[in-house]
Formats: C-alpha cells, structure tokens, sequence
C-alpha cells in the first residue's frame, strides 16, 4: 500500500544540500580567485566568471532533490546529500585543474544524463521489474560489448582498447557500461538459479556443499568471456572490478557453505590458469611496468621493450604518477596548501586517476578522510535498504550489493593506488574522477538505489 498524505518535506536532505551549494559556490570563487593571485592579477575580476558553473552545479543538485520530494520518497535523505558533496568536491578540482573545457565534459556528458536515467528509475520503480525481465538480454549485450570494443575500440597511448566509436558520437568508454550489466545479469541469474543450484548441491568433505553444476556453470562461463573480452582490452582494472562485483553477488546469493565451497574452486581453476599463462602467455607491458613502479617507483633500472632499451628508467616512467602522487599527499599535510595553491598539475591524471592526491594536497589529509568517510557511510545505506527489503525480493537485494561492491572496489583499488599501497589499475573514483561515462554510470546506480528504496516504503507503509 502506498504512503498517502502531503509531500515529504525531506528537510535534513535539504538542508544538507544548502551547506553543499554554499560549498559549491565558495569553492569556485576562491579557485578563480587563486588563480588570479598566483598570475599577481585582481583576484576579484575572475569571481563573477566563476559564479556560473557553481549556480548551475548547486541549481541542478536542489532540483533533484525538489524532484525525490515530488515523488514523495520519504526516507533515505543521506544518499544524496553524500553524493553530492563529493560530486561538488570533485567538480571544483576539476575546474581548478582542467578549466571551463573539462567541467563543461563533466557537466555534459556525466551529470546531466545521469540525473535523468537517475529521475526516470526514481519516478517508475516498476522499471526494476522490467530490468528483471529483460537482464538476459543486458547480459548479452554485456557480453557483445567488450568483444566489439576489443576488436574495435579505438586505440589509446599505451595500447589498449578502452572506448568503442560509432560514426560522428563522441568515443565512449564501454567498461562503465559493462559493469553495470553484468550487476544486472548476475542479480538475474543469480535469483533465477540460485534455488535450483543449493536444492540439487551435494555435500562435500563434511560441512561444505557443491552446487549443481548446470545451474552454475553457465554463469560462470558468461563472466568469464566477458573477463577475457576485458584482457584483450587491456582493461585490466575492470576485470580485478568485474571479479569483485561476481565475488559479492554469489556471497550474498548463496548459503555460506556453498560459497566457501565455490570460492575454493574457483581459487583452485585460477591458480591453474595462471600456470598456464605463465607457461604460454606474455604478461602485457603494461602490467609488468605498474608492478616494477608498485614495488619501487623511484627505480633506475632500464625500462625494455619487446628485448630493446627505451631509454627511460622506472622512475621516469610509470613510476613517476606515483612519485608524484605521494609528493602532493605529503606536500598536503593534514590541512592542505589551499585551493589554488597547491601543484597537482604535477601529477599525471590528477583530474581522473589521481584527483585523491589532489584533493589531498590542497585540502589536506583531514578532507581526503573524509571523502573516504562519505564513502563509507553511502555504501552502509545502499546495504542497509537491502537487509531491510522483504526476503522475496532476491534480485533486488543482489542489484544493491553489486552496486556497493562496484563502488567500494574503484575507491579501494584508486585510493590504495594513490598511496602506492595497490598496483596502479587505472580506475576512476566514483562521483570525484572527471568521466562522463563513468559518472553517468555512477548516477544511474543511484537512482536504482532510491528507485528500490521507494518501492520499499510502498511495500512497508
């Protein structure tokens, strides 16, 4: 039964995002002001420049909340407000690093259409049952895209196959738009199958169980392509996500023992193909040099390619993002130089791989804790609405936990990145990267978030 009565009011969510828009707006000012004081110019002649953006930004993260309070959803006022504080955190280091040029990308190609796919999942929750139905058919074009972006995408700098253009559109980078399905395929087949495969598991060496084959093994297979498919891409950092995002939704689809039980297999298949590979494959450059810059990114050993000197060092090569990424974090301190004042210019991707760093240097430890700290409290609210959803909705509790596995794993694999703690993977930070797909994709996770937790107060009045 629906909540009847007036419009929600939703004030702590508004008024967090009245702190947030004053935020906005102080954060451009004092960026263009900034910029003017280090070029020894007029502070004051950049501000009415810089009003703009943050009016747009602030005026278009009120409107959707006007609209979540239009359709009269009632609860869940943290969600927002934490994402857009780290969008608007992330959109003034992108202004202050990038100019008009990348915020206007940002703005274009990433907030916009997302807070549209968000509002069309918001305003029809029954689309939820629609991407049930039609999840093989996203699975199948999960599976189609990395092969055709593979064979087809357009070659960057280092080789690899990120984007996919089709005729006069601008090149979009597909991996986005495939973790998003395979969360949707796996929440499906998971649902679908997942009965079938405990009723018909056997037990194995006691407490364990080992579920029915052929209503595993097909899923299996499926990501498995699409990992390859992402191999051939040298899309390495959606794979370590894809292998994270399918390692949650069996955990949360599945009984315990029959989890451990798989996850034990697949430990066991993954050792042996990687014996294989060792035996018969070449590990891409790009993998062995982020690892040689992992283990000592200020090495001077010679950097080879295919037996023939390069002329450059580790240090001078990939380990030099790295380098640069912990100066700015220890340039940063706990209080940072200031907006505007610092150098993350020197670090290579500081708008999109690296903006932890930058944020770090400008606005210190404390704030790049709390952005961390925002994470943390989005994804204990994603998760929440999924413990309290009634147990017959499986495939929407599994569409939330490959939601929160996407998004914990890009900040765990980046921010540990950034600290020379992981392997550099190359994957952006969801709501603060500049990356319109990305942030697309990010968005529209979103709105299927409070897309089920409307549907949730319809079905508990």
């Amino acid at each position: 039964m629906q909540r009847s009565g007036k419009t929600p009011a939703r004030l702590v969510e508004a008024t967090a995002l009245t702190l947030i828009g004053m935020i906005a707006v102080l954060g451009f000012l004092s960026a263009a002001a900034a910029a003017q004081v280090r070029q020894g110019q007029n502070p004051v002649q950049a501000l009415p420049g810089a009003l703009l953006p943050s009016i747009l930004i602030a005026a278009s993260l009120a409107g959707f909340h006007l609209f979540l309070r239009s359709q009269r959803l009632h609860g869940e006022q943290i969600i927002w407000p934490c994402v857009s504080l780290m969008f608007v955190i992330g959109a003034v280091m992108i202004g202050r690093l990038r100019g008009a040029e990348g915020l206007s990308q940002q703005l274009v190609r990433g907030l916009f259409p997302g807070l549209l796919l968000a509002g069309l999942f918001v305003a029809r929750p029954q689309g939820i049952e629609k991407v049930r139905r039609w999840a093989p058919v996203v699975g199948l074009f999960a599976l189609i895209l990395p092969i055709a972006t593979s064979l087809f995408g357009v070659v960057d700098e280092t080789g690899a196959r990120l984007a996919l253009k089709l005729g006069p559109l601008p090149a979009i980078q597909t991996s986005e738009l495939i973790k998003l399905s395979m969360i949707i395929f796996l929440a499906w087949y998971v649902e679908k199958q997942g009965r079938a495969a405990e009723g018909r598991a056997r037990s194995f060496l006691g407490w364990l169980r080992i579920p029915a084959l052929p209503y595993f093994i097909p899923g299996v297979l499926f990501v498995a392509v699409a990992t390859l498919a992402l191999v051939k891409m040298s899309d390495y950092g959606a794979v370590l996500i894809l292998g994270a995002i399918f390692l949650a939704v069996l955990y949360a689809g599945f009984e315990t023992r029959v989890f451990l039980t798989v996850a034990a297999i697949a430990l066991v298949l993954a050792g042996l193909a990687g014996l294989v590979l060792a035996a018969t494959w070449e590990i891409p450059a790009v993998i062995q040099y982020r690892f040689m810059a992992f283990l000592n990114p200020w090495s001077t050993a010679a950097i080879t390619l295919n037996g023939l000197p390069t002329g450059i060092t580790i240090s001078e090569g990939p380990g030099y993002q790295i380098q640069q990424a912990i100066y700015a974090v220890i340039s940063g301190g706990l209080t940072g130089r200031g907006l505007g004042f610092g150098s993350p210019d020197y670090v290579p991707l500081a708008h999109s791989d690296f903006i932890l760093a930058a944020i770090i240097e400008e606005f210190g430890a404390i704030i790049g804790v709390a952005v961390l700290f925002l994470f943390a409290v989005l994804l204990l609210r994603i998760f929440r609405i999924g413990i309290l959803l009634p147990p017959g909705q499986v495939f929407e509790r599994l569409l939330l936990v490959g939601i929160g596995a996407h998004l914990f794993t890009q900040v765990f694999v980046m921010a540990g990145g950034t600290l020379n703690l992981l392997p550099v993977t190359g994957v952006t930070i969801p709501f603060l990267s500049q990356g319109g797909m990305a942030l697309l994709t990010n968005l529209t996770e979103v709105g299927i978030v409070l897309a089920i937790a409307r549907r949730m107060e319809g079905l508990n009045p």
